[in-house]
């Protein structure tokens, strides 16, 4: 129920079909709204990914001191 009230359709008419169509939504705007209804998820997943960035700079860091050793 709640995302039916959220959607938006842009209804045009294409004059070649004669009838009227309703417009593709972008995959930003897709991403957007995914983002704006799912906070945690995307919190976690944004975490995530830059902690195992950081895991992997340290590792690879550590390595190459082992390495002057």
């Amino acid at each position: 129920m709640e995302y039916a009230k959220e959607k938006f359709y842009e209804v045009m008419y294409n004059t070649r079909l004669d009838k009227l169509v309703i417009k593709k939504e972008r995959v930003i705007s897709k991403i957007k709204r995914f983002i704006k209804m799912h906070k945690f998820i995307t919190t976690v997943s944004i975490a995530f990914a830059v902690f195992s960035i950081a895991n992997i700079i340290m590792i690879n860091s550590f390595i190459k001191i082992l390495q002057n050793i």
